[in-house]
């Protein structure tokens, strides 16, 4: 069974005149298995994050069939999809969204208060997650204390302390300096290669998407290419330009 399997997906924006359109999604089909570490590129406008909202339940107005470790979301009520998106699935953001009120280790830990988890189950899974992700030694410090990059790593053991069928990461590096996006990619690849976590991560950064297994471009609102890590990441990270360049990426994308 595929974790995320997703059927026709087609996503229009109106505009003010009813003859006037745009569909940022049409007709994508995707297939993601469990433990697979997947990006999704493509030039600005081509709908990449579009899609991520579409299948991570954000987003509910679009046509098609998505289904979660086997569970229709697109046909589930908006109280069924809340529960389920905050029990099963992991979000991570470019704005890190960390209460600054909070220690580290309180918004890692917020997820399990929510499902009133015990003291003990969510100290032990707070303390394994921040040691993964290196930053166990700073759990008592607030999130306006730490650099960026502690920040992201922090929202992404907040994302994967439930043991989430698949993580969401939405430009996981974008608010990033080139030192802390390598820290927090090698984060994901860890979590990926150690917890066996289903990541799916939209970026338009070649560097960090040199660090998954697979790369799907998309343009115009559909799949045009995909491209598996067969070697060395240096050895992806050219095939991924060269890719982007095929499908008329932008210089940006580069």
């Amino acid at each position: 069974m595929y974790v995320l399997d997703a059927e026709n997906l087609v996503k229009v924006y109106k505009g003010r005149d009813k003859s006037n359109y745009t569909r940022a999604l049409n007709g994508i089909d995707l297939k993601i298995e469990n433990g697979e570490f997947v990006a999704i590129m493509g030039p600005s406008g081509s709908g990449k994050t579009t899609l991520l909202n579409v299948l991570s339940g954000i987003d509910r107005a679009y046509e098609g069939r998505i289904q979660i470790s086997g569970a229709g979301i697109h046909s589930m009520s908006a109280d069924e999809l809340a529960l389920f998106r905050r029990q099963r699935l992991g979000f991570v953001f470019q704005e890190f969204n960390l209460l600054d009120s909070l220690t580290l280790r309180e918004n890692v830990m917020l997820p399990m208060v929510l499902d009133n988890k015990s003291v003990v189950e969510m100290s032990e899974k707070a303390d394994k997650v921040m040691t993964m992700l290196d930053i166990y030694n700073i759990m008592d410090k607030y999130p306006y204390t730490v650099s960026g990059g502690q920040q992201q790593r922090t929202a992404i053991c907040r994302a994967v302390i439930n043991d989430p069928d698949i993580v969401f990461a939405d430009e996981p590096t974008g608010n990033l300096d080139s030192k802390s996006s390598k820290a927090v990619m090698k984060c994901l690849e860890r979590l990926n290669s150690l917890n066996h976590s289903t990541i799916l991560i939209v970026t338009h950064d070649a560097f960090a998407a040199s660090y998954c297994n697979k790369v799907i471009f998309i343009k115009d609102g559909r799949v045009h290419l995909e491209i598996t890590k067969k070697g060395e990441r240096k050895e992806f990270f050219d095939e991924i330009l060269e890719s982007l360049a095929i499908i008329g990426g932008e210089k940006d994308d580069l």
